[in-house]
């Protein structure tokens, strides 16, 4: 009588189970890539975001400290990242603090182009409310 692993059924039992654990494999790495990306961006944005808030209690100790809340992101192709805080500020602090979120992020290595970033798979755009 001779055994099973002599007749090549054990090495082709063998590939067809590494290749499709080599498909599963592959298939959750392309999408914690994209993950990756959309979470290093959303937060170097509110790490950008707070580093200026913070610089402005600092710079002025009476001031109002102005917390960031939430940041949110919305859209497919083209995604919007929203940073809420915690209130009103002047539009001139909001730029300050929208400049050091486009800063943060450029940092990752990016390409920007005046508001708007874009990597190989999204564009993002950044918007300070209120």
């Amino acid at each position: 009588m001779i055994k099973m692993d002599k007749k090549g059924q054990l090495s082709a039992e063998f590939v067809l189970l590494v290749g499709f654990i080599l498909l599963v494999v592959l298939i959750f790495a392309s999408i914690a890539g994209d993950q990756s990306e959309v979470n290093s961006v959303v937060a170097s944005a509110k790490q950008g975001a707070s580093e200026a808030v913070s610089e402005r209690v600092f710079i002025n100790s009476s001031a109002t400290p102005v917390r960031v809340t939430t940041v949110t992101v919305t859209g497919n192709e083209n995604k919007t990242i929203q940073i809420r805080l915690s209130q009103s500020v002047s539009p001139e602090f909001k730029t300050n603090v929208l400049n050091s979120s486009l800063k943060a992020v450029d940092d990752l290595g990016f390409n920007r182009s005046g508001n708007v970033i874009t990597s190989n798979r999204y564009q993002y755009s950044i918007i300070i409310v209120p």
